[in-house]
């Protein structure tokens, strides 16, 4: 289920793409989808598939910033899937209430996506993430950040803009669309897909705010967010007690059993019925945390290592180099990207 996209996201795509002249069989067929896959509005699509989806969809309307508009199309006149939080995002009270909002329900938008309001100093981030980290494609990840600024625009003055924006991807071939939409730079290359904000504007106050409002409809999305998968309850309480021993030790299995308050050759089988197993999923959430620290580049090298419960820098080199094929230091460098 990890990354797969609700059939209301899809609809979304196909309705827009209908709007501008592809008629949704022919969409739909070129993407390799069967109509009866969308009947279920409870319904997921494969990634892969919803990745041919907006393949496709730049390709027949001709439209290489699909993203971007769709977005712009969506906050101008929702689909009714979109409506609860669209709504629910005017009626907040601030910006910063909104940003946080979207955060919590943006699973209703896309499975194995987030957002996470960062707070620091004068500067606030509002980053754009995969579950698990992995650079997403172009569109729907312009069309992500791109639907945030509409809807802030929406609630707190069309005067809104982002100080800058950053995408991991790389730099299009042409940008003009998105200086259009953002108002903003907007740089690519980048180690996350983030909107920096001053952190001041968080506090301003949006024009339609309805705190009756936003109470019930943040019930009514508590509800809907209760009904999705909750994924595999087992392999993430593992991999919290794995977090919980890192830096201090490398996990083992009889302690994180101990933790779960089963024995470890349980813990062993019931991983196996996973379809893993213990030294899997520490190798995974040591790939994880170590790309997330090696994009911030407070943290050396050494400080990575040792974070990761390694006994030493050349064991973390040896491992990540298993992993990715690169060194720590060659993945840093290319997570950069060119100066400036």
């Amino acid at each position: 289920m990890d990354g797969d996209c609700p059939v209301k996201t899809i609809l979304a795509v196909v309705a827009y793409a209908a709007s501008v002249g592809v008629p949704p069989p022919e969409l739909l067929r070129a993407a390799g989808l069967d109509p009866s896959q969308l009947l279920a509005a409870d319904a997921y699509v494969p990634r892969a598939q919803e990745i041919r989806l907006w393949d496709e969809a730049v390709r027949l309307t001709g439209d290489h910033d699909f993203g971007l508009h769709l977005a712009e199309w969506a906050t101008r006149s929702p689909p009714d899937h979109f409506d609860v939080l669209s709504f629910a995002a005017r009626s907040s009270a601030t910006l910063g209430e909104l940003l946080r909002l979207m955060g919590r329900y943006i699973r209703l938008l896309h499975e194995g996506v987030y957002l996470s309001l960062v707070e620091e100093g004068d500067a606030a981030r509002l980053v754009h993430g995969h579950t698990p980290e992995r650079i997403g494609p172009r569109q729907p990840v312009e069309g992500m950040l791109a639907l945030v600024v509409f809807q802030a625009r929406l609630g707190v003055g069309e005067d809104f803009a982002p100080h800058e924006v950053r995408f991991r991807h790389a730099r299009p071939a042409r940008v003009s669309e998105q200086e259009r939409v953002f108002r903003a730079p907007v740089r690519y290359g980048c180690p996350r897909d983030e909107l920096v904000l001053d952190r001041a504007l968080l506090q301003r106050p949006q024009r339609h705010a309805e705190a009756r409002l936003l109470a019930l409809l943040d019930r009514q999305l508590g509800e809907l967010l209760s009904g999705l998968p909750q994924g595999r309850p087992l392999l993430d309480a593992v991999k919290r007690r794995m977090a919980d021993e890192l830096p201090e030790r490398e996990p083992v299995v009889a302690a994180v059993a101990a933790k779960l308050h089963m024995s470890a050759r349980s813990l062993q089988r019931k991983l196996k019925g996973e379809g893993t197993s213990f030294a899997q999923l520490l190798a995974d959430l040591r790939h994880d945390l170590a790309r997330r620290y090696l994009a911030d580049p407070r943290i050396s090298i050494g400080e990575v290592a040792f974070l990761l419960g390694f006994l030493d820098v050349t064991a973390f080199h040896r491992a990540f180099k298993r992993w990715t094929g690169s060194t720590p230091a060659e993945h840093r460098r290319a997570a950069a990207g060119p100066p400036g």
